[in-house]
């Protein structure tokens, strides 16, 4: 089964809700980061399940890294929707 990831958003610390907040925190445990009111964050959400994923938006960071990192911790791939939506946000 080849699962999609679909972006939810992009958020700074303070608009992340409650509810994805604990999604967040894991990740950035996993990285060893602390996440900082001015980091950018992308959070999906993988179709058909009730699981998300974060990707720090970090200044370095292109498409294809994100590309990959979605596709290592979440055996997924980006609709094309999301594609579009975060080259433009990368692009700012």
């Amino acid at each position: 089964m080849e699962y999609i990831a679909t972006l939810v958003g992009i958020f700074k610390r303070n608009e992340i809700s409650e509810e994805l907040l604990p999604f967040v925190e894991f990740k950035a445990k996993l990285e060893g980061r602390e996440v900082l009111a001015d980091d950018r964050v992308a959070i999906f959400n993988i179709l058909t399940t009730r699981s998300y994923l974060v990707v720090f938006l970090d200044k370095e960071k292109r498409l294809e890294d994100i590309e990959k990192e979605i596709e290592e911790q979440g055996y997924a791939r980006l609709n094309q929707e999301s594609r579009t939506l975060l080259e433009k946000a990368l692009a700012v």
